[in-house]
């Protein structure tokens, strides 16, 4: 941190008086805010990603025909005005907002909506979006969709599933013309309804959206919004230091602290609705074995990665759901901190002839720091010598974000580190899309341990086609004790989400996945003390 200090005084120096401050402002577009993010989008079309950076531009500019209320997952009407379900829970009627334009001008009309899902639903679809599994699989009882007129919506599904609506506040409706137009290549030229509309893409670098002058609902304070790739965390820290940014994400966990107490900036945080975990390639041996699986999570105590990974802005995980999502069951089978219990169980595979202690395994972890996991190098080093502590040799392999993510999907690794953050504020968005077989496929997979049980899945699905919460709770809760007896993984932490932002800012409201509501935020006059 010597460095660092170095700076932040030379910078505490300048930004100690008003003069600073305005000099701060000075050749700064005053309707412009600068995000420093520490990895650019994947893709600017919201139903082909699931990385955090391109979900955070995509809701600028997308939206669906729900949306959450700010700060919550609580649903309140966005593209629809209103919506009835039949008593079978099989038809769902929406009613359009009337007069709302895509960005290139085009009407939001029923057609324009039948056209945004057949796009993932139907394989004859001129532009079939062949590379979206895990919307296919979380809209896999939607049989059809039908304009009834030019303002109703009817959504047709195989049986009652609870779980819509949380799902359709995060699919985005887009323009047919702007599809058919650029086909594959929309994913880099997108079009929504959002209150911003995309501007530019320097890959590697940047992203620029502005506001969109056409918007149906109330006007945003903020004329453009420029989301600009800073890969190093420091210089992320010292850019917001000297107001050459407004916010910036991925600060570590030490530097947090600094933030807190530096008078111009203020650290925005809120209780994440998210999971950190130590995965198991259970289809590789020895982790096909439930014994090593279990030995393992008995070999690691939580405790100090959670105080030194996260400087304490986390609270240590028991299972996939944190405590604060309905549906949350503390499982049966806890493992608490305990390495003799852990040896025990190898020193009985070694017996069986099914665990050879001098094999070296692949512990793949993310270099990119992410919501769920501000340091994971350091959370994968305390991982590493933990299981070395009980015999199980690893070799850590780290990429990038994006690298990372694409080979554990394709099952490359025994053992990797990765987390979620719930979308949609219902238990389904943990259980089924982490745990279920269906999402479980080779080069796709979202439940990256490979984990299948048949038993499992039967409760998942009963689970999505109950009507009330207290059905559903009681399944999720055999749910996670199944999951918890046969340790797929080893979750880690639930945290906090962080963004560290100029005092100036007024109106920062963090969603639980940790995005800021941009359309609240607007440049106050004078700093916020």
């Amino acid at each position: 941190m010597g460095t660092l200090r170095l700076a932040t005084v030379a910078v505490l120096a300048i930004t100690g008086c008003d003069a600073g401050r305005e000099t701060h402002h000075r050749g700064r577009d005053p309707g412009a805010l600068v995000v420093a993010q520490a990895a650019d989008v994947i893709s600017l079309d919201p139903v082909r990603v699931t990385d955090s950076e391109s979900i955070e531009v995509g809701e600028l500019l997308f939206e669906g025909l729900v949306g959450w209320k700010p700060g919550t997952t609580d649903i309140e009407p966005r593209l629809a005005t209103s919506w009835e379900v039949s008593n079978d829970g099989r038809t769902w009627t929406f009613h359009l907002r009337d007069n709302v334009q895509f960005h290139d001008q085009t009407p939001l009309v029923a057609s324009a909506v039948v056209y945004s899902f057949e796009r993932l639903l139907d394989p004859k679809h001129p532009h079939y979006l062949k590379n979206a599994s895990y919307w296919r699989t979380l809209l896999k009882d939607v049989q059809r969709v039908i304009a009834v007129d030019q303002l109703t919506v009817e959504i047709h599904t195989a049986r009652a599933y609870a779980p819509l609506l949380g799902d359709l506040a995060m699919y985005p409706m887009v323009s047919p013309e702007a599809v058919n137009r650029w086909g594959a290549a929309f994913a880099d030229h997108p079009v929504g309804t959002g209150p911003f509309a995309f501007e530019q893409w320097n890959k590697g670098e940047q992203v620029v959206v502005h506001r969109w002058a056409g918007y149906w609902g109330p006007a945003p304070a903020l004329d453009r919004i420029v989301f600009q790739v800073v890969v190093d965390a420091r210089q992320r820290l010292i850019d917001l230091e000297s107001g050459s940014v407004d916010l910036a994400t991925a600060i570590l966990p030490d530097e947090q602290p600094f933030v807190e107490l530096h008078p111009d900036l203020v650290l925005h945080h809120t209780s994440g609705n998210d999971v950190s975990y130590l995965a198991f390639n259970t289809q590789h041996p020895p982790f096909d074995d439930v014994r090593v699986r279990r030995a393992a999570n008995f070999a690691i105590n939580k405790e100090p990665i959670v105080k030194l990974g996260y400087q304490g802005r986390a609270v240590p995980a028991d299972g996939p759901l944190p405590t604060t999502q309905w549906g949350y069951h503390e499982p049966a089978l806890r493992y608490g901190y305990d390495p003799a219990a852990a040896r025990r169980l190898l020193a009985e595979v070694v017996a069986d002839g099914k665990l050879d202690l001098n094999r070296v395994y692949k512990l793949y972890a993310p270099s990119t720091p992410r919501p769920y996991l501000p340091q994971p190098e350091r959370v994968a080093g305390f991982l590493k010598a933990a299981l070395e502590q009980i015999g199980l040799h690893t070799e850590l392999v780290t990429q990038p974000y994006a690298m990372h993510r694409a080979s554990v999907q394709a099952g490359e690794h025994d053992l990797c580190v990765f987390g979620w953050i719930g979308d949609t504020g219902d238990p389904d968005n943990f259980l089924y899309v982490l745990f279920d077989s269906d999402n479980a496929t080779v080069g796709t997979a979202q439940n990256v341990a490979f984990y299948k049980d048949a038993g499992v899945d039967k409760l998942l699905i009963e689970a999505q086609g109950a009507t009330d919460v207290a059905t559903r709770s009681a399944l999720y809760a055999t749910v996670q004790d199944q999951i918890a007896a046969d340790a797929p993984w080893i979750p880690l932490a639930h945290s906090e989400l962080v963004v560290a932002g100029r005092a100036l800012l007024e109106g920062v409201v963090l969603t639980p996945t940790g995005h800021p509501v941009y359309s609240l935020i607007r440049h106050a006059e004078s700093p916020k003390r």
